[in-house]
Parts: structure tokens; C-alpha cells; sequence
């Protein structure tokens, strides 16, 4: 992990001395409600780990910076969660309680998008990137014993391509609106146990995004 985000962060490191070198351009920054796949799994006192996947929704930041007329460095960092409370009903058997699931990871995404306007108001972006994703879920059982239990934590790291748009409202914000597709390899240990898949998930996000800098 730690190895990644070192990567991560000399590829941004260069990437911004790359245009700060070539001059000053348009930049926009999203900010954006999203939803996916979380990739997750739990030893369930059976002896081995089990994967499984839920749907997630969260909030994410985006910056996108023109290197040139129609190409953009892009990094994003975002966070997602799902929770569900399960109440006994009058049918339930005598000592039921209330059953609770949660969950919740984070993500950081780098990549390049081609960066075609339509007009004057309008941009429509598409392109790879490479996603850091982990996360975690935690089961409340409120039934006698009460018992909890919280996995550890899930690493996944993804190949995403996404397709999406900017409409811009005023001169400087708009409406961004994006989908894309991930595939990649998940990984999970607890207690000595290991389970490692191969997922693939949709996912998107849409919110308000902001220009900032010069033309394109």
C-alpha cells in the first residue's frame, strides 16, 4: 500500500512540474456524489475468508489539468459507505434485536482523459485510469449473546476507463456527469486466512464542477 501511494504521488508530482513547465491552462474541479461496487470479505469463524460485493455511495473530488489543447492529467480521491438496520417485528421470536451493517472505504484514482469541447459551454471527457480502493464492513447483532464483528480490511487495485461530460452553467461552474467500468484484483486476509478475486464492477458519479486558469 504504502509502495502505491508513493508511486501515486511522484506521478502527480511530475506530472504537475510537466505543465507548470508548459504554461498555465484551464483546470476544473468536481465535486461529486458517486456510487459503485465495494469489494469486501469476512472470515465468519469458518477458517477461511469469503469475499463478497455490495453497492456503495460516497463523495468524491476530482482534478482534471490540461497539458495541452485536448488532454487532461486527472486525480480523484473519494469516500464510500452503506449502512442497513434490520428491526424484529412483532412475529419475530421472543429476544430478537436489532441487526446493523456497515460499511466503508476510501479510493484514489490517477489517470489521463482525452478532452474534446463541444461549443463554448460543453466538454465531453473519456480515458483510463488506475484505482487504489479499500475498505471495510462491520455486523451488529443485538440478539443475545450481542455479538460484533468487524472484518479487516479489503485492497483492490483497478485498471478504470470512464466516459463523461462538463456543461457549464456560468463562465466558471457547471454540471459534471461520468461512467465508467473497473476491473481488477482484490485481496483479504484474516487470521492467517487469504482470498484473493478478480472483480469488475460499474460504477459513476455526477455533482458541480469548477474552472479555474486559462483557455484550453
Amino acid at each position: 500500500m504504502k509502495r502505491l501511494l508513493i508511486a501515486v504521488a511522484l506521478l502527480a508530482i511530475s506530472a504537475s512540474a510537466a505543465i507548470a513547465a508548459d504554461g498555465p491552462k484551464s483546470t476544473f474541479l468536481g465535486l461529486q456524489v458517486s456510487t459503485g461496487d465495494a469489494d469486501l470479505a469476512g472470515e465468519f469463524g469458518a477458517g477461511t475468508a469469503a469475499a463478497y460485493d455490495h453497492s456503495e455511495y460516497g463523495f468524491k473530488l476530482e482534478y482534471w489539468n490540461l497539458m495541452g489543447p485536448d488532454y487532461a492529467f486527472t486525480l480523484s480521491g473519494g469516500l464510500g459507505m452503506f449502512g442497513e438496520e434490520n428491526k424484529p417485528g412483532s412475529n419475530a421470536a421472543p429476544g430478537t434485536g436489532t441487526f446493523k451493517y456497515s460499511q466503508s472505504s476510501w479510493n484514489i484514482r490517477v489517470g489521463g482523459d482525452r478532452f474534446v469541447p463541444l461549443g463554448e459551454r460543453a466538454y465531453v471527457f473519456f480515458g483510463p485510469g488506475l484505482e487504489y480502493w479499500t475498505g471495510k464492513a462491520k455486523f451488529e447483532d443485538d440478539t443475545p449473546p450481542a455479538l460484533t464483528y468487524e472484518t479487516e480490511s479489503t485492497t483492490r487495485i483497478s485498471l478504470h476507463a470512464r466516459l463523461g461530460a462538463h456543461m457549464m452553467v456560468g463562465e466558471t461552474w457547471g454540471v459534471t456527469v461520468q461512467a465508467g467500468q473497473k476491473v481488477g484484483t482484490a485481496t483479504y486476509e484474516e487470521a492467517g486466512a487469504k482470498t484473493t478475486w478478480w472483480p469488475s464492477s460499474l460504477d459513476g458519479s455526477m455533482g458541480l464542477v469548477f474552472k479555474f486558469g486559462g483557455g484550453e
